[in-house]
């Protein structure tokens, strides 16, 4: 089994570690977070204007960024696709991002993404499996600790983005959730331990058409 693992967020948007010695690598969430400030900052400037053209103004203003959010999660599912094809992969596991309750992100339809990677893995034969992040994102990967109740300890995630290993090594967070992820859906991978899984991930920016949004 040849397999990729994603770990869904805000900043980065997907965080994915493999099983096949590749390095982890991110595609970061900027671009989408600050489309979507805009697009609530937007929203609040008609509210506040109104005028009546209320509602078609919205409306204009709800499409664009729609649409931009979709382009979005369409490049970044293609590329992940494109990963996959080249490096021989058969699986992709995703962990079940909690839809953020926070009034800053309604507008961002992420059950869409995964929606339309789903689709696109069915297409090229690919297995596609959501696991429940339970417990995930408190445990630690590198100290070899299943994923469950007993080893939960999210205290270790001592910055956003920077998980404390219990020898003291910071790793990225994101990274070891997605591991863990992995973990939870093939423990049997890990039996030998999980030498040969790297820990540094490397970044991955989508076109400039996307970044000039982040700046």
């Amino acid at each position: 089994m040849r397999l990729i693992s994603i770990d869904v967020g805000m900043n980065n948007f997907v965080t994915i570690t493999n099983n096949i010695g590749d390095e982890p690598i991110i595609i970061k969430g900027k671009a989408l977070k600050a489309r979507n400030q805009w697009y609530n900052k937007c929203i609040k400037e008609i509210k506040e204007d109104k005028k009546a053209d209320f509602n078609i103004r919205i409306s204009r203003t709800a499409s664009s960024s729609i649409s931009y959010i979709i382009d979005y999660f369409s490049e970044v599912s293609d590329w992940i696709i494109g990963y996959c094809i080249s490096n021989n992969i058969d699986t992709v596991i995703i962990g079940k991002y909690k839809i953020l309750e926070k009034k800053d992100f309604v507008s961002i339809p992420f059950e869409h993404f995964y929606s339309l990677l789903e689709t696109k893995c069915k297409y090229y034969n690919i297995r596609y499996k959501v696991i429940n992040e339970k417990y995930t994102s408190g445990t630690s990967f590198f100290d070899d600790e299943p994923p469950i109740k007993a080893y939960y300890n999210k205290q270790r995630r001592v910055y956003k983005h920077l998980w404390q290993c219990n020898n003291g090594d910071l790793v990225n967070a994101d990274v070891n959730d997605s591991y863990q992820i992995m973990r939870k859906a093939y423990p049997e991978l890990f039996e030998n331990g999980i030498d040969g899984f790297k820990k540094d991930p490397r970044v991955v920016k989508m076109n400039k058409e996307w970044m000039k949004y982040a700046d």
